[in-house]
């Protein structure tokens, strides 16, 4: 059955209730590659709700009823996930879209990580907490274990230190979830903070990704040679990739800044092992809101197109 046929989840599920079966998970890195080397694909659709870019979901049509625009927005993009699906490694809903939609917004990031489970496609939340003690397992618990915000990785924010990241690591690899650290960002002022020179050698960013190599080296491995310490690495700059992927062999790279943002496929090629794994592309309004009368045959296009470009980039550069 279609999941646009599916009950609409009506509230928060409650406490406690569990949205994935007892039955052992598969860690999320190995899940991860299975299916970027089932359907050949590195495309992670970044769910970013913006109900004011397409007049199905913009609140005018509801008269500013927040519920009723959630709940569009809900459909739009569980319609979009539906119609992609097969050219998608992946899933990244980022919580601040849905946080400004207030409760109804919660309700619908918690409808469409169950939608994204039952498509097959494993689903990063992209809140970048970072905090220490109690309050980093608190933040651990609400979104790497089970329940109705649970997600199979979550990103997170490294400047409070590796003792703040560990309550995050520690769960992952209990839970067979896993993270994504912020390394070097897309955006220009990133290099305020993150290029600085360190005694020693190399960057902020450079010590990051060696820090989070040393604490990979500690936890599972898989087959390839990966763990659930990931980083996110942004494809505007296309050097610092390549030095992220030499210090970081451990690590799946999340790459932001794909399309709108000005990154190409050619820029992200770096990101990649010698296998062609190794790194997810992460890209929102191009795939969401790229134009056209129907908003699926968009998504669901502007995927495919994506998944050939980073396979052909990624091909060209190995050659």
């Amino acid at each position: 059955m279609p999941l646009r046929e599916r009950q609409e989840v009506q509230a928060l599920p409650r406490a406690g209730r569990r949205l994935v079966p007892d039955a052992p998970r598969t860690p999320f890195v190995e899940a991860l590659h299975a299916r970027m080397e089932a359907l050949g694909t590195a495309v992670c659709m970044g769910i970013d709700p913006r109900p004011h870019a397409h007049p199905t979901t913009h609140p005018d049509r509801f008269g500013g009823d927040g519920a009723q625009v959630a709940k569009a927005v809900t459909a739009y993009h569980r319609a979009q996930l539906e119609a992609a699906a097969d050219h998608l490694a992946c899933v990244k809903f980022q919580a601040a879209f849905f946080e400004r939609l207030g409760i109804p917004g919660w309700i619908a990031l918690a409808q469409l990580l169950v939608d994204a489970k039952a498509l097959g496609l494993p689903a990063i939340l992209d809140a970048k907490r970072g905090d220490v003690g109690s309050t980093a397992e608190a933040y651990a618990d609400a979104y790497l274990r089970d329940g109705p915000f649970a997600a199979d990785a979550l990103t997170l924010n490294p400047y409070l230190g590796m003792d703040a990241l560990e309550p995050f690591v520690a769960t992952a690899e209990a839970e067979g979830r896993g993270v994504f650290v912020l390394v070097r960002t897309s955006n220009p002022g990133g290099a305020d903070l993150q290029d600085l020179a360190v005694a020693g050698d190399g960057s902020v960013a450079d010590r990051v990704a060696d820090l989070l190599t040393a604490r990979a080296r500690e936890g599972p491995l898989d087959a390839r040679g990966y763990g659930p310490v990931g980083a996110v690495v942004g494809g505007t700059h296309p050097d610092a990739l390549a030095r992220a992927r030499a210090r970081l062999p451990h690590a799946i790279l999340l790459v932001p800044g794909y399309g709108a943002q000005g990154a190409t496929a050619e820029d992200v090629a770096a990101a990649f092992d010698a296998r062609g794994g190794g790194a997810i592309v992460a890209a929102s309004r191009s795939l969401t809101h790229a134009g056209g009368d129907d908003p699926r045959e968009s998504a669901r296009a502007a995927a495919a197109a994506m998944q050939h470009a980073l396979r052909d980039a990624v091909r060209a550069r190995g050659a």
